[in-house]
């Protein structure tokens, strides 16, 4: 069992780290993607752009430059003798003209200035002048504005800025300990699971122990007897049939709990073939017809001429039938009758069982199906080994089908359903 845990746990935590690394290569992209957002939220150009050039008019008049004024801009003509006049928006120079040098230093530092975006142009002639048009960086996120403590809304852009980053952390950090308390979770069901087989396998030991203990000790003191003393022919064949029935009983437990382990392993799967479940239904039960008389009981079969098709391991499923049969046959008294029937739901056929004797306590009845499990105390006595129907739900369980138990204390009534070929 400590092996199995380590191996599994093993297993979990390398496909939950591969699950880690994946969604978290995957989550880097949120960045990219709120920034992305962000600017689609906060950009304010206008959807047409007019630039400087397109703006310059023969006279100084002429130029219009409103719109972009109205969306947070500065404009200002300088003429030819550097002489500045201001068209609207934040002063962009603060004297009222230019030295040569200083006209220069500015067309040359325009683009060191991180906090604005500079469109310039030139109206070449005599009369000539530059428009120059100037919008603050922080109507769009950029690297150049984070690292510029000057640019105007830097503050509001400075958290801008780190939100998607903090949201990408953020989202990492949640995923990473969602998974530890996943995969804490998964281990701690995993050890519940294990022990709880465990458990299983211990009852089952234990009731194997306690179903096989008298019968074998019944065929030890009966052969002791008749090696210790002279017995006579009566006795002799009286002890000889005891060795025998209880040598047949324990063959019977083992036998059935071969067939409760195989029908439980990973690996097994039926044998399956097409089978028309109404007339496999009537052969079966033409078999019974001379028990049912011999033992007076009556019988009503209930199955339709037309064909049902269902997927069977026919050697299999015919234990169903008779254990269910054998069960109505065992526990009942003489003049019960029983019923078996097959109907088409449609998607599905359903097989019933049914019986009018003594049936099972209603206090029993979710535990039928439990190995070892025996509702009448005094059948541990009988030829039975307590795993009946537990092998029963197996097998139909490995049908892709169910067994369900309706009846009541006027008789016992089985519902199987399988799924129907089409």
């Amino acid at each position: 069992m400590k092996n199995s845990t380590k191996y599994n746990t093993r297993k979990l935590l390398k496909r939950r780290f591969l699950e880690i690394v994946l969604v978290t290569i995957g989550l880097s992209l949120l960045p990219f993607f709120l920034i992305f957002i962000d600017q689609l939220i906060y950009r304010i150009d206008p959807a047409v752009h007019v630039s400087a050039a397109e703006r310059i008019a023969p006279e100084v008049e002429d130029v219009d430059v409103s719109d972009y004024i109205a969306e947070g801009g500065s404009a200002m003509i300088v003429d030819k003798d550097l002489n500045v006049t201001l068209l609207g928006g934040k002063p962009i120079w603060n004297r009222a003209s230019f030295s040569e040098e200083e006209w220069t230093d500015f067309l040359t530092g325009m683009d060191e200035v991180y906090a604005y975006h500079y469109d310039i142009a030139c109206q070449s002639g005599s009369d000539g002048y530059w428009l120059v048009m100037r919008k603050p960086a922080a109507v769009t996120l950029s690297l150049a504005l984070f690292f510029n403590p000057e640019a105007e809304d830097f503050a509001a852009v400075f958290i801008r800025f780190l939100f998607p980053f903090f949201a990408y952390f953020a989202a990492v950090a949640a995923f990473v300990i969602y998974s530890f308390k996943r995969t804490a979770n998964e281990i701690r069901a995993g050890e519940e699971l294990l022990r709880s087989e465990e458990e299983k396998r211990m009852l089952l030991v234990s009731e194997i122990s306690h179903d096989l203990k008298t019968p074998l000790a019944s065929v030890q003191g009966y052969s002791e007897m008749l090696l210790s003393k002279d017995v006579d022919a009566q006795k002799q064949r009286e002890y000889l049939q005891s060795i025998h029935d209880n040598s047949v009983r324990s063959n019977n437990i083992l036998r059935s709990l071969f067939m409760f382990s195989k029908l439980g392993s990973a690996g097994f799967k039926p044998d399956t073939e097409r089978t028309d479940i109404c007339e496999y239904t009537r052969q079966i039960i033409a078999e019974y017809i001379p028990v049912f008389e011999e033992k007076d009981f009556g019988y009503e079969l209930e199955v339709p001429e037309s064909e049902l098709d269902v997927s069977i391991d026919r050697e299999l499923f015919r234990r169903v039938y008779d254990n269910l049969i054998e069960n109505a046959l065992k526990y009942n008294a003489a003049g019960t009758k029983i019923l078996i029937g097959v109907a088409d739901k449609g998607s599905s056929v359903e097989i019933t069982v049914a019986d009018n004797g003594i049936g099972i306590p209603a206090e029993y009845t979710d535990k039928i199906f439990l190995p070892f499990f025996r509702a009448d105390k005094a059948s541990s006595k009988r030829d039975g080994s307590g795993l009946g129907l537990a092998i029963v739900r197996r097998i139909i369980t490995l049908h892709a089908g169910d067994i369900s138990y309706t009846g009541d204390k006027g008789g016992c009534r089985w519902l199987i359903i399988l799924p129907l070929n089409k």
